[in-house]
């Protein structure tokens, strides 16, 4: 029985007057709250930077580009067919309608098919709000990956969406992307703006800011031919690529990434490997790590699993967690029972063929007592050459619980409940005097 229920049916016709507004935010707040925050389970599928080529020196390339507002700085270069009325500080060189110019817009084309038939982890069937994605690190914190939406993404108003790691970042909406007012994206833990990448079917506007900002309010290379805007005072590290489309400028700061871009590792020729990656890295005693395990084929046809299968074995004291969600993009069926040590994949298991082709496999863990938990992969064996063993990676488990640990929604509803049954309490006793 829910909540909800349980207190219509035997509380209606005792609750005063004077908690029923109260009452009424409860149930709200209850309905709300499993909304607030979408926990994503699937794994991050890995992802691969495309080639630019000479549309990487641009820091805005489009068919119109207008800019509005005086106090605009673009440090890199700027192509154009129809220019601005109020021009720009530009600290590189200015392309209109010339050979380069076109150049960058054929290179620019290629980069989003490249962008556009990456697999990526789906964040839900419609629009999705950025800050609100839990992947076991807090809401709006992602690390390296293919994302994509069925609808638009957005980003709430003064949120903040961090990108964490080394690794390449691709977000892929299905409709719009809308950044809202005073919100900013931020990298952190390795991550370079040089490999984070965002396209879309609609068009992309980044949300105004209330002053101007000496550092980046939002990071990476935009590819949207559909047009893209830039909110007053936003300032990006990153590109505003719309090869044929308009791109808006308001008193911004685009400055083209010096980062050294992150090189994906390839097995040698001919091998199949993998690799793994705790998310978060570190956390509270009983507290719950997604495990992603990426496998790796660097041959044009199809890996398969040998005889025996694919088992990482955790190292003694971590387990599976009590929800173990796993989930698999490679081709088998993998188990993870809850509170043992041992995630598998049966032989038969297939890895896509490429350059290289990639699956993953990914399951939560959880260990009882701090420490540093160095998991270590085994050889992964295939029909193909076998790879030498990979590096291990640790996960770090804290003694002490997390200072913003954030309730879950069972523990707000217990929280609530107890609250309003705490006040309906008292209203009793104010009206009778009675303990």
């Amino acid at each position: 029985m829910s909540i909800k229920t349980t207190f219509s049916t035997q509380v209606r016709h005792t609750v005063p007057p004077e908690v029923s507004s109260f009452s009424r935010s409860f149930r709200s707040l209850v309905a709300g709250l499993g909304a607030a925050f979408l926990f994503v389970s699937a794994p991050a599928l890995a992802a691969t930077a495309p080639n630019l080529g000479t549309s990487a020196t641009y820091g805005i390339l489009g068919s119109t580009y207008t800019n509005t507002a005086a106090g605009t700085t673009i440090n890199g270069d700027v192509g154009y067919v129809t220019g601005p009325a109020v021009v720009p500080t530009v600290n590189g060189t200015t392309h209109i309608n010339d050979g380069p110019y076109a150049t960058a817009g054929g290179n620019q084309g290629t980069a989003l098919v490249n962008l556009n038939s990456q697999s990526c982890t789906s964040l839900g069937v419609g629009a999705v709000a950025l800050d609100s994605i839990n992947l076991g690190a807090g809401p709006g914190v992602f690390p390296p990956g293919c994302y994509s939406s069925g609808g638009a993404m957005t980003i709430t108003l003064s949120t903040t969406v961090t990108l964490s790691g080394a690794g390449v970042y691709i977000f892929r909406s299905g409709g719009a992307i809308t950044t809202g007012a005073n919100s900013r994206v931020v990298v952190s833990g390795g991550a370079c703006e040089s490999d984070v990448f965002w396209t879309a079917i609609g068009a992309t506007t980044l949300g105004a800011n209330a002053a101007a900002s000496a550092t980046p309010t939002f990071v990476g290379t935009i590819i949207d031919d559909a047009g893209i805007a830039l909110g007053h005072f936003a300032n990006v590290t990153g590109r505003a690529l719309a090869f044929g489309g308009t791109v808006s400028t308001d008193a911004n700061t685009i400055t083209v990434p010096t980062c050294t871009p992150f090189v994906t590792p390839v097995p040698p020729g001919g091998q199949a490997t993998s690799s793994k990656v705790f998310f978060p890295t570190t956390i509270a005693a009983g507290g719950v790590s997604r495990l992603t395990i990426t496998l790796s084929n660097n041959n044009v046809g199809v890996a398969t699993v040998a005889a025996g299968g694919f088992n990482d074995n955790l190292p003694s004291g971590m387990v599976i967690a009590p929800t173990p969600n796993v989930t698999t993009s490679c081709g088998g069926l993998p188990t993870a029972t809850a509170g043992t040590s041992t995630v598998s994949l049966p032989a038969g298991t297939t890895i896509p063929g490429g350059a290289p082709g990639t699956c993953a496999l990914a399951v939560d863990v959880t260990a009882a007592a701090s420490g540093s938990y160095l998991n270590q992969l085994p050889v992964l064996h295939t029909n193909f050459t076998d790879a030498n063993l990979p590096a291990g990676v640790s996960l770090i488990v804290s003694a002490l619980a997390p200072a913003t640990a954030i309730p879950t929604l069972s523990e707000w509803a217990m929280i609530m409940l107890v609250t309003l049954l705490a006040m309906v309490g008292l209203v009793a006793v104010r009206r009778t005097g009675k303990v």
